[in-house]
């Protein structure tokens, strides 16, 4: 299926042109931070919706407006260091050293894009349109270990994503509270030796010496009990890599993706048409971020 940016019904779905628009720029940010590995010889892989866009559709799910990728830590961590210095305007690598970003992921934005979330008024960073990448970690083959470890983790990231909150007026009463709160608890151990403990406990078990791997860091950081873990498999699963087509180009997926995705998703095969992803958020291809987020500002002035 070659990619075209003219409305169509893909699947049985409509997929308007300006979803077209954004899937251009996201396989534009792609292509970039796919070179970079190359370069650098880093393993990466297509996940999620993203995976299983390119095995059943050859691109996107009809439905879906994001692309997500993944890497183990090793990797991830060299990518981090490097990746500031290897992208350029208006690419912008987002991280917790590079923005005002609490997420343990990584982020590759399109500054002259938009994609501003619901809660623009809490957080000042980055909100070009952008393609996530995230990082796979060993689970401890010893489940008490791992429990423990993941409580900790689990704690330190709800602290780090309420002590992003730059603009706590916005807050209702009690989450003002709990915001004071943090704040104080941060005036002894600071968020960036809190982010370094967090890196380190996820990095003290070595993917060779455990069974499991998966995305422990996002897990936490969205809540999730300590069962669903998010893409949690056997770690054979990426032993090999293979290239699958995705539109007009082609991307790394791990050779065991079917035992991933019927793990994550069951019959991955059949598809379960759903809505767009980030439907509580504000999308423009075309005006950079800082545009529409002065004009937001503007509108609440007036009101």
């Amino acid at each position: 299926m070659s990619f075209n940016l003219n409305e169509e019904v893909i699947d049985g779905y409509l997929v308007t042109a300006e979803t077209k628009k954004l899937w251009a720029v996201e396989m534009d940010l792609a292509k970039q931070l796919l070179d970079v590995c190359a370069k650098y010889n880093l393993k990466i892989w297509a996940t999620g919706g993203t995976l299983i866009g390119a095995v059943r559709h050859k691109g996107f799910v009809p439905w879906d407006d994001d692309m997500d990728f993944c890497m183990m830590r090793d990797d991830f961590n060299k990518l981090v260091s490097i990746g500031p210095t290897e992208f350029h305007d208006p690419y912008f690598f987002q991280s917790f050293y590079t923005d005002c970003f609490w997420g343990g992921m990584i982020k590759l934005r399109q500054s002259d894009t938009a994609m501003i979330p619901s809660n623009w008024k809490l957080r000042e960073y980055n909100m070009g349109i952008f393609i996530d990448v995230f990082v796979l970690d060993a689970i401890p083959d010893d489940e008490l270990m791992f429990a423990k470890m993941y409580r900790k983790v689990k704690m330190k990231r709800k602290l780090l994503h309420n002590n992003n909150i730059v603009h706590p007026e916005n807050l209702p009463l009690i989450s003002k509270i709990k915001h004071s709160l943090i704040s104080c608890y941060f005036k002894f151990i600071s968020p960036e030796n809190t982010h370094k403990n967090v890196v380190r406990l996820l990095s003290e078990n070595s993917i060779e010496d455990n069974q499991e791997c998966g995305l422990i860091d996002f897990s936490a950081l969205e809540g999730h009990d300590i069962n669903k873990i998010t893409l949690r498999c056997n770690k054979h699963c990426y032993d090999e890599t293979i290239d699958l087509p995705f539109h007009d180009m082609v991307i790394p997926a791990p050779k065991g993706y079917d035992e991933l995705l019927r793990r994550q998703y069951g019959d991955y095969m059949t598809p379960v048409m759903g809505g767009q992803f980030h439907t509580n958020i504000i999308i423009d291809c075309n005006r950079s971020y800082k545009e529409v987020l002065a004009e937001l500002k503007k509108e609440i002035e007036h009101d």
